[in-house]
């Protein structure tokens, strides 16, 4: 897809990856709607972007309200034209012992991670389709591929991101829209700090925004894993499961643990 002149909307722009890939968006052309709880945020963004010489308008939106995802699409396309690309990038932290997490825990994880990703994808693939043109990208996580222990309902969520993207993906594709889940690996960001991680391993927003740039202007799907070199250890998943059980003992063993799901909601979160 040509960018320049698009118009693009990023789900859970006002910190992270989503605020990364809507910087990458603008400055790649695109006309980028931001779109979050915390309207501040998202003023500053789109204040910042047209600094640089960009175009964005900041919409106020909780993405597990159905309600107002459903209205987004007229809002955008009141603004500056119908929907070329959409990021759902919104996310939160939901790691800990299933028996430690209230019902409201994991049903917030639940609701921003998983639905959330699926009422914004209502909400915009029927004009999409109609207009046989777009292209979704949905911000999963390698734990949507792996399922490191400790993180058993954020895993959950994420899996089912991939899962809903590829099987939409191919269902899509008849109509002319791409759908990809982008699988980044660890990522320090204000919901999702990795303080407990050697720095070597941790990779900058702004990489995870590049690879999601890239994958809509190449068209790629349904999944795209960053880096890339993990992607071949899927295979190594099933094709040697006893290897992998041994490895995830591993990585429990030396007291690897996932960002901690909260109660209220945190600034890191959109």
């Amino acid at each position: 897809m040509q960018l320049r002149g698009s118009v693009a909307v990023v789900a859970g722009a006002s910190s992270g990856i989503g605020e990364a890939t809507a910087l990458a968006l603008a400055k790649a052309g695109a006309k980028v709607v931001l779109v979050a709880r915390r309207l501040d945020r998202l003023e500053e963004l789109a204040e910042t972007i047209e600094q640089r010489g960009g175009v964005a308008l900041a919409v106020k939106c909780d993405v597990t309200d159905p309600e107002r995802v459903s209205a987004l699409p007229s809002v955008v396309e009141e603004a500056f034209g119908p929907c070329d690309v959409l990021v759902n990038s919104a996310g939160v932290p939901g790691g800990g012992s299933l028996i430690d997490l209230s019902y409201e825990q994991i049903e917030k994880v639940v609701r921003v991670n998983l639905l959330g990703v699926m009422f914004g994808t209502r909400a915009f693939l029927p004009g999409m389709q109609a207009r046989r043109r777009g292209h979704i990208v949905n911000v999963a996580s390698l734990a949507g591929r792996f399922a490191p222990p400790g993180a058993a309902i954020y895993s959950a969520t994420k899996h089912g991101v991939v899962a809903f993207s590829e099987s939409l993906h191919y269902e899509a594709l008849d109509h002319g829209v791409r759908i990809t889940s982008v699988n980044p690996g660890l990522v320090s960001t204000e919901g999702f700090p990795q303080d407990h991680v050697p720095p070597r391993l941790v990779m900058k927003v702004e990489r995870v925004a590049d690879a999601i740039v890239k994958a809509v202007r190449e068209g790629a799907g349904p999944e795209v894993s960053v880096p890339r070199w993990i992607a071949p250890l899927q295979a190594f998943r099933v094709i040697t499961p006893p290897l992998y059980r041994w490895g995830v003992r591993s990585i429990r063993s030396a007291g690897f643990k996932s960002t901690q799901a909260t109660k209220d909601r945190r600034r890191g979160e959109p």
